[in-house]
């Protein structure tokens, strides 16, 4: 091979690496922008808790959108334009179940929770439909959740679900009017603000003493003796008389508890832990929590303590109690009371 047929090849390749490298920076900026775009990253409340509390503030975590009859009862007027975009459809005959399933589809694809809502004609009752339901009706409400513990909606999301309704009516023969998408983002704005104030959990935490560990087994047996019942989640759960979730009880390790690994499973604490505002009633909640924990170091023979494994004081604990209520407070006042329908689909 000649020098030229060398020089050649070497230029060859530092042009391809030079091609290879643009196209991986343009591909890093690009999945960039899409982060920035749909994940709606926000500061982490952790940060703002005081570390003196003796009571551990977290974040909580989110969870994936859905459609369907758990996102809360149907209120007279149809959806709630306080915390979701409602885009109005008219058919001309009743839409069929195929075409409802077909549109259920579409709206599950915008990142945040979506549900149709329909009804007979004027003066008749807003009923939720699903895949189950029979539609067979004229008119329907298309509703995007604003906000969710995943952030507030972003245009792309809010403009995609516009077209989407248009294309679907299209199909259809029926006719849809969205509503304003820039009053509904900076709506969407104002309201996660407000929700990521008010978006953290109290936590208690039982350490076994230094150099041993709870066997898994016994803290099994210990927290069914408080009434704790352990979910496919892994976490043990302490619920109410209608089975709502009050408060959880997790473990230190990054395992989670399963009734099939319980034998070999071992752990050197737990944090009790309460969501605050998915939870009515706060004070008398945090203190069963408490009391619970108490009980649950007791038996296993561990200590109550702080995130800084400082045992509890009361002292402590009042400044807690005196922040969950202005918190509770701050929410009725903006009509999202804690635990509520409205609460329990914002913080979800």
């Amino acid at each position: 091979m000649s020098d030229l047929q060398i020089a050649l090849a070497a230029i060859g390749l530092v042009v391809v690496g030079g091609v290879y490298a643009f196209n991986l920076l343009q591909e890093r900026k690009l999945q960039q922008r899409l982060r920035q775009a749909f994940e709606g990253e926000r500061d982490d409340v952790l940060l703002k808790a005081p570390k003196a509390d003796p009571v551990e503030l977290q974040q909580e975590p989110r969870i994936e959108p859905r459609i369907g009859a758990a996102d809360g009862p149907v209120p007279e007027g149809g959806a709630d334009p306080s915390i979701e975009f409602i885009a109005f459809i008219r058919a001309g005959q009743p839409v069929g179940d195929s075409a409802l399933r077909e549109l259920l589809s579409q709206l599950a694809t915008f990142g945040k929770p979506a549900r149709v809502l329909g009804r007979d004609g004027d003066g008749t009752a807003w009923r939720l439909l699903d895949r189950g339901s029979h539609a067979g009706c004229h008119e329907l409400q298309a509703a995007l959740q604003l906000v969710n513990r995943s952030g507030p909606v972003h245009a792309p999301q809010l403009n995609g679900f516009c077209d989407a309704l248009r294309e679907w009516s299209g199909r259809h023969g029926a006719t849809v009017e969205c509503g304003d998408t820039a009053a509904a983002l900076e709506t969407a704005r104002g309201l996660d603000a407000f929700c990521g104030e008010m978006d953290v959990a109290i936590g208690v935490n039982v350490v076994a003493p230094s150099g041993s560990a709870f066997p898994a087994e016994q803290v099994a047996e210990v927290a069914l003796a408080a009434g704790f019942s352990l979910e496919p989640d892994g976490l043990f759960h302490l619920c109410d008389a209608d089975g709502h979730t009050l408060f959880t009880m997790e473990n230190h390790e990054p395992e989670p508890f399963a009734g099939g690994r319980l034998a070999t499973m071992q752990t050197t604490g737990l944090t009790l832990l309460l969501d605050v505002p998915r939870i009515a009633g706060g004070v008398a909640v945090l203190d069963r929590m408490v009391q619970t924990g108490s009980a649950v170091a007791e038996s296993l023979g561990g200590i109550l303590v702080d995130d800084n494994r400082t045992p509890l004081q009361q002292a402590g604990l009042e400044r807690i109690r005196q922040q969950l209520q202005e918190i509770h407070a701050a929410m009725a006042a903006r009509d999202i009371a804690a635990g509520s329908p409205r609460a329990l689909r914002l913080f979800a």
